[in-house]
């Protein structure tokens, strides 16, 4: 009885949130402002409406898709693997925790240390595990660079490729070159999930930031032919990289690749299994870099698909989902947008008009959230998935809206940015840059909401007033690199010993890898 009914249940719901957010939509537009606001509130409403057809209704419509997978079955089949981990100047225990666990996998394969450093001491711990150890001349175009210089040196049929700081299970293989019977499929993508969730608050957060993509989001993608590569846990055809010309550069050089792979009409599919844990950032530092390469690299994946029209040449519900993945960093124009906007009503002298927005907005995100929630309580694959709602993960991400928005402004303005690695070890250092436009926004919200409470009398707003407070509570992760830096530059403190246990940790994970 309550297996027929989740469907029914998910329609209804999705039913309401559209009912919801069309009765906002139709209420601003049918506002009468005379003010110079009248612009910026048409030009405000169309970015709604794009950010919400793409983050909210298309989501929803590959909501509607969801199907559980069933589990894989592991068939064995003579195809010749490659298993590559690219590396550039990574701590030396993250790199022996890699290569032994590739030494376990039970499928004959061959694996590859890909140094772009480089680094003797790579050399040396590669001759130790009996690992094939691959270099080059300088490192121009980073990974992409690094991944096509060792196809011209290897032969495999397949390619599995993994982040360094990622340690596949033995059975990876196994249970992921089935699919590959199929010639057309190009690429199989291994759900992404990671080990050090108990690192401390920020690593935590970092792993909830990705729970319901990979168990939600990615099945249905790959349900209607629309799985993306995400960089690591991947195995490709070589055929298919030759037929594009190689692992395409970019800083999100994952989704360039993926884009041109379906543009050349190579199908994906997805295995919905931890199978290759990894590393999440584990303080705030690391998590902003990481962020700001990768939005900055799929704001320009997604330009650059526009231009050349590789877009285009997708099916559409691989457009559909590509505008899902494109439109996932703008939460940081989002939030700006939000919170200037709630400011600048809390200081007028009424409110009138942002509080018939408010009392038609604040009811639709209630219903998102629930929908959210419902997928993942009903058919999250992980225990840690299954519980929901992650307030951790969802703090963070809002949290690092000026990340997002200078990735976007970099975008625009063509401005480029550095390559860099994810920081894979604790540190105490916090970069102000990434804290103080979040402390002067939350500043700002306060003193707003403190002129509005004297000046009650004269325009009560109490659902503008209860947004500002929520758009403050949503930064409450902050205290974590707010800490750090008291402890730093006010008091003096540094923990010497973090990066040391941090250490401590992951050799122990290593030892008790299966």
């Amino acid at each position: 009885m309550w297996e027929s009914l989740k469907k029914p249940i998910l329609y209804l719901l999705i039913a309401s949130g559209v009912w919801t957010s069309l009765s906002a939509l139709i209420y601003s537009f049918k506002l009468q402002i005379t003010s110079w606001m009248v612009l910026l509130w048409l030009i405000m409403l169309i970015y709604f409406m794009i950010y919400l057809t793409s983050q909210v209704y298309f989501v929803w419509y590959l909501y509607c898709r969801f199907k559980k997978p069933m589990p894989n079955e592991t068939i064995r089949s003579d195809f010749s693997v490659d298993v590559f981990f690219p590396a550039y100047n990574e701590p030396m225990w993250v790199v022996e925790r890699a290569l032994k666990a590739a030494k376990k996998i039970t499928y004959p394969h061959k694996t590859y240390l890909l140094d772009d450093s480089p680094d003797d001491r790579y050399e040396q711990l590669a001759k130790r595990l009996n690992t094939e150890y691959l270099t080059r001349n300088g490192n121009l175009e980073r990974k992409a660079g690094n991944i096509n210089a060792a196809l011209g040196k290897t032969s495999g049929d397949l390619i599995a490729i993994f982040d360094i700081d990622h340690a596949p299970l033995p059975d990876f293989l196994d249970r992921s070159l089935g699919f590959f019977e199929d010639p057309q499929i190009g690429i199989v993508q291994v759900m992404q999930t990671f080990c050090n969730a108990k690192d401390g608050l920020i690593a935590e957060a970092s792993v909830q930031t990705s729970l319901e993509y990979f168990n939600i989001t990615a099945v249905c993608k790959d349900n209607v032919g629309a799985m993306s590569h995400h960089g690591s846990n991947a195995v490709i055809r070589r055929k298919a990289l030759e037929s594009i010309g190689g692992y395409q550069p970019g800083l999100a050089e994952d989704l360039e690749t993926s884009l041109d792979l379906h543009a050349k009409w190579w199908k994906s599919k997805y295995v919905c299994e931890p199978l290759a844990p990894g590393l999440a950032p584990a303080d705030f530092r690391a998590f902003c870099k990481q962020q700001l390469k990768w939005s900055r690299g799929v704001f320009e994946a997604a330009l650059r698909s526009f231009l050349d029209g590789t877009f285009l040449r997708l099916t559409w519900h691989q457009r559909l989902a590509y505008s899902v993945r494109y439109s996932y960093y703008l939460v940081g124009l989002s939030a700006l947008l939000g919170m200037t906007l709630t400011l600048y009503y809390l200081i007028q002298p009424s409110a009138d008009v942002y509080e018939g927005f408010m009392a038609r907005f604040l009811p639709f995100m209630a219903i998102a959230m629930g929908i959210r929630w419902y997928m993942m309580r009903i058919w999250g694959t992980e225990p840690m998935a299954k519980k929901g709602f992650y307030y951790k993960g969802t703090s963070l991400v809002f949290s690092t809206w000026p990340v997002y928005l200078v990735s976007l402004i970099f975008t625009i303005t063509r401005i480029k940015i550095p390559f860099m690695s994810t920081p894979k070890e604790m540190s105490d250092d916090v970069e102000l840059w990434t804290v103080i436009p979040q402390i002067i926004m939350i500043i700002a919200l306060g003193l707003g909401i403190l002129w509005k409470m004297l000046h009650w009398h004269e325009s009560p707003a109490p659902l503008t007033v209860i947004l500002a407070l929520m758009l403050i509570g949503q930064h409450w992760i902050l205290v974590a690199p707010i800490r750090q830096v008291l402890r730093k530059r006010v008091l003096g403190i540094k923990h010497e010993t973090v990066k040391a246990e941090l250490k401590a940790t992951s050799n122990s994970k290593i030892n008790k890898h299966p």
